[in-house]
């Protein structure tokens, strides 16, 4: 039954992008072939500094298990420690603090899909699975709650996270039309988008709030719109119009969004572009990033890089005018490796989570290599497809 669930939902967002009257007008957004060499970062190199797939990763960690990888050793070429087994496996399986003597699928993120982190640096997940949850992974203090959803519950199909100022949660939910607002302990707060028994999103994804105002963005691609709304829930504006289009201001089965600084950055998947507001919704600028390809999520960190899943399940990461600037991951079970990766997360200290949803957990990456595994260029991946 899960692949199937899983193929449905492939199936609905492809036939969003088919159908969408801007995406038909439009032609390739894309970067040039004939780009620029990629420029060096000057943080240099990107690590790999671990990964989580259940409540299990939060027990004392025997080597790259446990407390998320932060381990403290020396940096290891990651091409040298991709011959390890990447899945969580520790020995000591009886969570002291939690209470826990054994882990049952509750536990687990089958579908891991989007990742946001608050101010205490807890790990919000959302699963996408058959019977979908919300994780909080708190691994400072080693323990893992959950709220469950699914048919007959309040949570249904959650696609899109994000967090306030007050580390409450955002959600929305594709199948209800709403986003569900939920306190930081997990307590049910409110719901927004459903009032007077009429829909006011279609099938909501991306969603991003700015701590300073509370303002909401939310991308709804079957409208091709992203909403605008105030800290109450109130619609201040809508960007983009339902027939979709390709000009400035326009979209195309816009996926996700991410507030950085100043900025409202809008994953406009059907015309292979990102475009860039200002808080208020006034256009700034088009980035076409290179070899670009319909995506589901992306995020921006404090120095303007863009990172988006691409092609042949690789993360890449993009300059602020669109050139490339590194491609990381291949297809497999390795670390830094992904299968079929979605929800990307850059945090305050510029950290970047990645929804590793094929390989069913979550891995994390770091510039400048203080804990991790030094990723390999593509060039020291000679050999591999």
């Amino acid at each position: 039954m899960l692949p199937l669930v899983r193929l449905i939902f492939a199936i609905s967002l492809f036939a969003i992008l088919r159908m969408s009257p801007a995406l038909a007008q439009s032609g390739n957004g894309a970067g040039t072939a004939e780009a620029l060499a990629p420029p060096e970062s000057d943080l240099g190199d990107l690590y790999y500094l671990g990964s989580f797939a259940s409540a299990k990763d939060l027990v004392p960690h025997s080597g790259i298990c446990g407390a998320f990888g932060l381990i403290g050793k020396p940096p290891v070429p990651l091409s040298e420690a991709s011959r390890k087994p990447s899945r969580s496996r520790c020995d000591i399986v009886v969570d002291v603090v939690a209470g826990k003597q054994e882990f049952g699928p509750e536990d687990t993120i089958p579908w891991p899909y989007k990742i946001a982190t608050d101010s205490k640096d807890r790990v919000i997940v959302v699963d996408r699975d058959l019977y979908p949850s919300i994780h909080i992974f708190d691994f400072a203090s080693r323990k893992h709650s959950r709220i469950a959803g699914g048919p007959g519950e309040r949570l249904q199909a959650p696609s899109g996270l994000a967090i306030d100022a007050q580390d409450q949660w955002y959600v929305t939910d594709a199948q209800r039309g709403a986003i569900l607002v939920y306190a930081p302990d997990g307590k049910f707060l409110r719901s927004i988008g459903t009032g007077k028994g009429e829909r006011l999103f279609a099938q909501p994804t991306g969603i991003a709030v700015d701590s300073a105002s509370g303002h909401i963005y939310v991308a709804d691609p079957p409208q091709n719109t992203v909403f605008m709304l105030g800290a109450d829930g109130n619609i201040l504006t809508r960007l983009g119009t339902k027939a979709g289009g390709s000009d400035p201001g326009q979209f195309a089965a816009p996926t996700d969004v991410v507030v950085r600084g100043q900025e409202l950055f809008v994953l406009d998947s059907g015309n292979n572009r990102i475009q860039v507001f200002d808080l208020a919704g006034n256009f700034r600028a088009s980035i076409h990033p290179e070899s670009m390809v319909p995506s589901l999520g992306f995020s921006v960190d404090s120095r303007g890089r863009i990172y988006l899943d691409g092609p042949l399940n690789t993360v890449q990461v993009f300059q602020r005018d669109g050139r490339l600037l590194l491609r990381f991951g291949y297809t497999g079970t390795g670390h830094g490796q992904f299968q079929g990766p979605t929800g990307i997360w850059t945090d305050r200290l510029d950290r970047t989570y990645v929804a590793d949803t094929g390989n069913r957990r979550v891995q994390s990456f770091e510039w400048g290599g203080k804990h991790g595994l030094k990723l390999p260029h593509p060039n020291e991946e000679s050999g591999r497809q």
